[in-house]
């Protein structure tokens, strides 16, 4: 990723010599600036052909490429779909720029200059972040155990027939924009780099990305950003009282972790710290209370929320973002066997809460308590988030395509969820009423780890909310939309490294919060 050039362009487009010149259409014909004229007179009418004759209509992600025989500098002209004017946004923009790069490399082509900026589709910050997200998001490729693609790249190295890597995008921009794009970049560059990350991560076999390999990626890269890291073994759970995290992983032989990261800027906004909290489940059998064998391989993803708590670590880091933020990764496997968690076991928490364990598979709660009730205590923090794929009940509910968000503060999840609608991340408020709690009452422990099959997704929230000791308090189910089963135009086939955009965006928003230094009460209680 870091190896494609992104540039700001603010010359004449028609005489970029990129291979590939991407003009935005929308769905009535319309062209930014005087780019159909200027087409037409040096193709000879053929925009305008194609565009009246209905060849390409100019709707939302369609895409065609259009061969300049020589007549531009650039080999083609690469008319990209907006739609309709009045309903153009950001996501639309990544969602076309993946489009496009995915379209561009299948033909070969390896440099874009991209003039969507000048359609005039909203902040030029917020457009230009998109194209190149929506760009290097939908190029990322996961091939590193297809040994016959290493075989095959190795030959055509030899014979120069081998597919080019995409090497170059240009942004094109007048000089009063020119400051916005460059920020635009500079975000999605941060962005991705973290995305690519979590992708990785989540895609690797579960024998490869253990919890301990977690652990060393995680301090290679704090390491590069002067983050604070620190891994606690399973020994030091113990004795650190860790009871909930300590029994989800003494069924598996891998060593667990608590993997802390801490970034503190020394102009940090907030004399607080918000504390970051990600599952990581790097694979989830669902213990003696075993899972169906059908799909389980995927449940190596299963440590997307960790993933995404790194991610995130990196970006806020590589943008200087000036507030103070904790991340902590629950790292441990959920396996069978003759040590694992029994389901009417009794499992005591950090903050000394019995757990009667009724379902095993509901495993991802038991890490989380321990790592938030921990956090909370050792770190006082003025807000606590923490996102999981913690439920299938929530992709029941949602689909794949809204996060599932619920908390104790309204003014917070308002936040995200506003945040979430801008970026392309989308979230979807569930309730947590007062009866939810009832669900998870235990008749022999303080609570129970599942409630039936009536609100799986909230009264798993209504069980974390054991653990935040009052605190501000969001809670994000990231279970349908951590993964895609089918390529989309900038999310491949695999994990989607879901969240770090949103709370990115949002960590930059709280930076500038000064609410964020006073001690805010939770809003909605419970029984």
């Amino acid at each position: 990723m870091d190896k494609v050039e992104i540039a700001v362009k603010t010359g004449d487009p028609l005489t970029s010599t990129a291979e590939g010149l991407v003009m935005g259409v929308w769905d009535d014909g319309r062209m930014a600036q005087d780019f159909r004229k200027r087409l037409d007179g040096v193709l000879q009418g053929e925009v305008s052909r194609i565009l009246d004759n209905g060849e390409f209509k100019g709707a939302s992600n369609d895409v065609l490429f259009l061969p300049t025989m020589g007549k531009l500098p650039v080999r083609y002209v690469i008319l990209a779909g907006l739609g309709s004017s009045e309903k153009t946004t950001p996501e639309l923009i990544r969602r076309l720029s993946g489009t496009v790069a995915r379209a561009a490399r299948s033909r070969n082509i390896s440099s874009l200059i991209s003039t969507l900026v000048a359609n005039d589709l909203g902040e030029s910050e917020d457009v230009s972040e998109a194209i190149v997200e929506g760009t290097l998001l939908s190029l990322y490729r996961f091939d590193q155990y297809k040994s016959a693609d290493k075989e095959k790249k190795e030959k055509g190295k030899k014979t120069g027939a081998i597919t080019r890597d995409f090497g170059s995008l240009h942004l094109f921009s007048s000089r009063d924009s020119e400051k916005k794009v460059r920020k635009g970049i500079e975000w999605a560059r941060a962005i991705v780099r973290g995305t690519y990350l979590a992708r990785d991560l989540g895609n690797h076999p579960a024998n490869v990305a253990t919890p301990s390999m977690i652990a060393q990626t995680a301090s290679a890269e704090c390491e590069k950003r002067g983050i604070r890291f620190v891994s606690y073994d399973r020994e030091k759970l113990e004795e650190m009282g860790l009871g909930a995290l300590v029994g989800v992983a003494k069924g598996s032989m891998e060593p667990a972790r608590l993997i802390q990261l801490e970034y503190r800027p020394s102009k940090a906004a907030n004399t607080k710290p918000v504390l970051l909290v990600g599952k990581t489940l790097t694979f989830d059998s669902g213990g003696i209370s075993l899972k169906p064998a059908e799909k389980m391989e995927t449940m190596k993803g299963d440590m997307s929320g960790g993933a995404a708590v790194l991610g995130t670590m990196m970006a806020i880091a590589d943008l200087g973002i000036p507030l103070w933020v904790v991340g902590l990764m629950p790292a441990t496997e959920n396996m069978p066997s003759g040590t694992a968690n029994k389901p009417g076991d009794v499992l005591r928490a950090f903050n000394g809460k019995t757990i009667e364990v009724i379902n095993t598979d509901a495993e991802g709660r038991l890490i989380l308590a321990d790592a938030l009730s921990w956090g909370v205590k050792k770190f006082d923090p003025a807000l606590v988030i923490d996102l999981a794929t913690l439920t299938g009940a929530v992709t029941v509910a949602l689909g794949a395509h809204a996060i599932g968000v619920l908390g104790n503060n309204q003014k917070r999840m308002e936040e995200v969820l506003e945040i979430g609608n801008r970026v392309g991340e989308r979230g979807w408020q569930l309730p947590l009423f007062e009866e939810y709690f009832e669900q998870i009452k235990s008749p022999i422990a303080d609570i129970q780890n599942v409630g039936g099959r009536g609100g799986g997704t909230i009264t798993a929230a209504a069980f974390l909310s054991h653990f935040v000791d009052e605190k501000p308090w969001v809670h994000l189910d990231i279970a349908g939309t951590a993964w895609v089963e089918s390529d989309e135009p900038y999310k491949p086939k695999g994990n989607v490294g879901i969240g770090i955009r949103l709370l990115t965006h949002y960590f930059g928003m709280l930076a500038e919060d000064k609410g964020l230094r006073k001690h805010e009460k939770r809003e909605i209680r419970k029984k």
